[in-house]
């Protein structure tokens, strides 16, 4: 083999001297090696032809399994002979994935055994204690590792709470008597349950009614959809016009009230003046004749004269025989009331058939009364809007509906007609500081 000279310098790099080699491309000496030495061969052999000669043998029993110049040529190629859209379709479905392409080896040089992978260390040991193991289970004696798992398995399991979102779970009222939680109290004084605040108080059932009969999500009116019947959205749009009509009303009455009066009825100073002395003078001349009439009374109230025996024993005599009579009379109508027990029966029956009726009208009106918001505080409930769309603006396919209304304000009056809070109004703002107005110079210039 021919030896290698000396190290090259190459490259465009430049010295720092005017001496330095470096840089230039001018012939290299030969450098000389002694070869009488085997130390020599090794340090200035190039060997890389048969290094890349033993790695290309080596590739090709890894991947072929041989070399290539030994093999046949039925073993490297083959003629093709089938179908193109059958052998398309198979190796479609047999194709594998790249994954498994890139994770399987390339090699086919079976790894070498391992000597000892038949062996097992300690086999001997193991084998003796295994069998001692089979004699003290004939003998049912087990070994200690063997009961305590055993006795892990049979334990008890601890009771789980289960979880809020599981369907399966099983209900009770936490309220109730019986209750699984309240299990580990059972027995226990109450007075110490209830200073160690360990049992719970006892739910008032006020509790449990709902404020409101009304469910929470109300079914809209049949003219409310998107596609509905002719009967059906007119009876809708009444129900919105008569709200309107409503509105007008109330809007007219209050214009009325603050309406000015007309010229004939504007009032003038004479017309005030007249009002603030009306009623004056005549009020004196009234005082007048009340205190003569007062002295007049005063001066001619005939004193009572005192009864004689005779027209008192008279007058004693006259009411116990009017008492005589009244007694006499209630009995009379008490006997003649036997004749009338048909008339009396159908009045009460009568009677009862009212009562009833009045009952029922108070039932009603108490139901009614229960599905009407109540007054929960200074504001008075105000029923929303109705989503009504006209008829022209009725559209015959869903995609082009606009939706109307807003759901976080149908949620929050739904809440104010439930009784679960009170109606309330936007909150106004009011400005503490006053604003300051500054004139600038560019604006007074302007102007």
């Amino acid at each position: 083999m021919a030896a290698t000279s000396g190290p090259r310098v190459e490259g465009d790099f430049l010295g720092f001297s005017a001496l330095s080699k470096c840089g230039r491309k001018e012939a290299e000496k030969r450098k000389r090696v002694n070869r009488n030495k085997k130390k020599s061969w090794k340090r200035h052999s190039d060997v890389r032809d048969v290094e890349d000669f033993l790695e290309d043998v080596r590739l090709q029993e890894r991947t072929a399994g041989g070399l290539l110049a030994e093999k046949e040529d039925e073993s490297l190629f083959f003629v093709d002979t089938g179908n193109k859209v059958k052998d398309l379709k198979f190796n479609k479905r047999v194709k594998p994935l790249r994954i498994d392409l890139i994770l399987q080896p390339d090699s086919k040089v079976p790894p070498p055994k391992d000597i000892s992978s038949h062996q097992i260390p300690n086999g001997k040991k193991l084998r003796r204690k295994r069998e001692r193991i089979e004699k003290l289970e004939k003998r049912g004696i087990l070994p200690r590792s063997e009961r305590l798992l055993r006795g892990q398995l049979n334990k008890p399991k601890a009771h789980k709470p289960e979880a809020n979102n599981n369907p399966s779970r099983g209900f009770y009222d936490i309220w109730g008597d019986s209750n699984p939680l309240d299990s580990a109290l059972e027995g226990k004084d109450q007075w110490y349950l209830e200073q160690t605040k360990k049992s719970r108080i006892k739910r008032p059932g006020r509790l449990n009614k709902k404020p409101s009969e009304l469910p929470a999500v109300e079914v809209a009116a049949p003219g409310a959809s998107y596609n509905p019947t002719f009967e059906s959205h007119q009876v809708l749009l009444l129900k919105a016009h008569e709200v309107e009509v409503k509105k007008l009303k109330q809007e007219e009455k209050v214009e009325r009230q603050l309406k000015l009066p007309t010229g004939a009825e504007v009032p003038t100073e004479e017309s005030r003046l007249q009002e603030l002395c009306e009623g004056l003078v005549e009020e004196s001349d009234n005082d007048m004749e009340e205190a003569e009439s007062e002295e007049q009374q005063t001066v001619a109230l005939p004193q009572k004269e005192r009864k004689t025996e005779r027209q008192r024993k008279k007058a004693k005599e006259a009411k116990i025989l009017k008492a005589q009579q009244e007694a006499e009379k209630t009995d009379r109508q008490r006997r003649q009331g036997l004749f009338q027990l048909k008339s009396i029966h159908a009045s009460l029956k009568s009677r009862q058939s009212e009562l009833l009726r009045r009952k029922q009208l108070r039932e009603e009106k108490r139901k009614l009364q229960a599905l009407q918001p109540r007054r929960l505080g200074r504001l008075k409930y105000q029923e929303p809007d109705i989503d009504v769309l006209l008829s022209e603006e009725l559209t015959d396919s869903l995609r082009k509906l606009k939706p109307e209304g807003s759901l976080a304000k149908d949620r929050f009056k739904s809440f104010q007609k439930r009784n679960l809070i009170e109606p309330r109004e936007r909150a106004k703002f009011k400005r503490k500081l006053k604003v300051k107005y500054v004139e600038k110079r560019a604006f007074r210039e302007i102007t």
